[in-house]
Parts: structure tokens; C-alpha cells; sequence
């Protein structure tokens, strides 16, 4: 009936044409949508050292149609060595806190991604409180990552009681495939050091297995002249927020994680004191 009236098949037709572009209009896809992260982190080192708990909350002060800028807030607690620690010894040995405000940029077309941080970290010990500056730059793709952190302590005259010394640290950490699906090797090398210790090199050699999309475990294993030879074992889980308009943006899959997640430690974000073991975990 409708195509034996001509006046009302051109009517439905124009409204059809006028309503169409409207919905185009109303669909989220002119800047990401990915909501606030939080992960949960366990480092285990060898029995006679302490072992750490971690949170992360990461939230979006600001999101483009390729860029992300936002806060990262870490508390922390170290936790009474496995072994040997003796009775009456408390299960706290230390909390702390490391604060982040980062931005990251998607470039190639989604297909990679870098990105910039800095902030502040606290460290309450036995007593004593150290504080330190953090800087951070990261360059990721799906088979390749680069991330170099540094680490300036901020020596207040009377913020300590004992002998303790924290120490400034550089790093450089790599992430290469393996060939093994979800299996990664991460090479790191890195300063430590201070005015009364001196400067030392070390290196550390470390596997990352995804277990799933959310969950990782990592082996380490390092060494320098400070604390010698040592090793961790650290498993971590996110808790994305990411909300279904994610899909309709040009990302790589693989990138979500690094795009919306953490700043890593990278042996930067976690106070190190001269008679302390490295801030292991990534």
C-alpha cells in the first residue's frame, strides 16, 4: 500500500534519512571510555626476607580519543620474614605509599603506546620515615616494551633514627616475547647507590607467565654488590573497569592492559635502604 502512495513513501523516507544520522551521532566512539583499574600484588622473596602486599588504584582524570591521563595510588605494607623471624616479632615490619600522576599516548594508529610519570613515595621503618621522588618513562608494543625509572631520595636531617641509608636508583627494563604463548623475559639493568655507599651496578633476569588477561606471576632472580644475590616470586591481579565502548576504539587489544593499568615498580616505586633487598616486581 505504502509504494502505491508516493507522497507517503517519500514522507517515511525523509523522516527514516533525518533520524538515521542522529543515532550515528549519539554512539561513544570519538574518545575512550575505560574506567578505573585496581590490582592487587604479592611479592615473595626468600624466606629470610620480607615479604610485600601491594594495591594499586589507578582512576582517569582525563580521557581523549587516543590519550589518558590519571593518578596512581599505591599503598603498601612489608610483611615478617617467612623464617626466621623469631616470637613476638610483629607481622608489620614497614608500610608505605607511592603516588603517581601519569599520561599516556596511543600512537601508530593504536598499535603502540608511550608514556610519562612522576610523584612522591614514603617509606615508615622501625621507626624512621623516607621519602624520594619518582620518575618514569615507558614505550610499548605488542611485542616489544621499554621502561626506565628513576629514584631521588629527599634526606630530611632528623627523618631518621638509625643507620639506614635510602638509596637513588636508575633502572632499564625490557619485556621480550619468549615464543611460549603469554610468557615474557624481562631483563633489567640498573644503579643504586649513594653519597655513603657508593654507586653499584646490577642486573636482574626475570619471567613474567599471564596465567589469564588479568593475572600474572613473575620469577626473579638478581644481583649487585649491596645485597648480593637474591630472588622473588610476585603474583598479581587487575580488576579492570573497562566498559563496552573500549571495543569500538582503534587500540590493540594487547595494549589495553599497559594503556589503563599501573606505573610499574620497575625496583623504583618501593624505597630501598642500603641493608634492604631490591623492590622486586614489575
Amino acid at each position: 500500500m505504502i509504494y502505491n502512495n508516493p507522497r507517503l513513501f517519500t514522507l517515511i523516507y525523509c523522516c527514516a534519512a533525518a533520524i538515521t544520522p542522529a543515532a550515528h551521532a549519539e554512539e561513544p566512539n570519538t574518545a575512550l571510555r575505560l574506567g578505573p583499574v585496581q590490582m592487587l600484588k604479592l611479592v615473595i622473596p626468600q624466606p629470610l626476607a620480607s615479604t610485600r602486599a601491594e594495591y594499586d588504584y589507578v582512576h582517569p582524570l582525563h580521557q581523549g580519543v587516543a590519550d589518558r591521563l590519571f593518578i596512581d595510588a599505591k599503598p603498601f605494607a612489608e610483611l615478617r620474614p617467612l623464617s626466621g623471624s623469631g616470637i613476638g616479632v610483629p607481622l608489620i615490619q614497614a608500610t608505605g605509599q607511592s603516588t603517581r600522576i601519569g599520561y599516556r599516548r596511543l600512537v601508530s594508529g593504536g598499535s603502540a603506546l608511550w608514556g610519562v610519570s612522576g610523584g612522591y613515595d614514603s617509606l615508615w621503618q622501625q621507626g624512621s620515615y623516607y621519602q624520594q621522588l619518582g620518575a618514569a618513562l615507558e614505550i610499548k608494543r605488542r611485542n616489544f616494551e621499554v621502561v626506565a625509572t628513576a629514584a631521588l631520595p629527599l634526606r630530611l636531617q632528623d627523618s631518621s633514627t638509625n643507620d639506614q641509608i635510602p638509596l637513588s636508583a636508575l633502572t632499564l627494563q625490557i619485556s621480550l616475547p619468549t615464543g611460549v604463548k603469554g610468557l615474557d623475559f624481562e631483563p633489567r639493568i640498573y644503579t643504586v647507590g649513594s653519597p655513603e655507599t657508593g654507586t653499584f651496578l646490577g642486573t636482574q633476569m626475570q619471567f613474567t607467565y599471564a596465567t589469564s588477561q588479568s593475572s600474572s606471576a613473575t620469577i626473579s632472580c638478581n644481583y649487585d654488590a649491596l645485597g648480593g644475590v637474591s630472588g622473588s616470586l610476585t603474583l598479581q591481579i587487575v580488576f579492570p573497569n573497562l566498559s563496552k565502548q573500549a571495543r569500538h576504539q582503534a587500540i590493540d587489544p594487547s595494549l589495553v592492559g599497559n594503556f589503563t593499568g599501573p606505573v610499574g615498580n620497575n625496583g623504583s616505586r618501593v624505597i630501598r635502604l642500603n641493608d634492604s633487598a631490591p623492590a622486586f616486581g614489575n
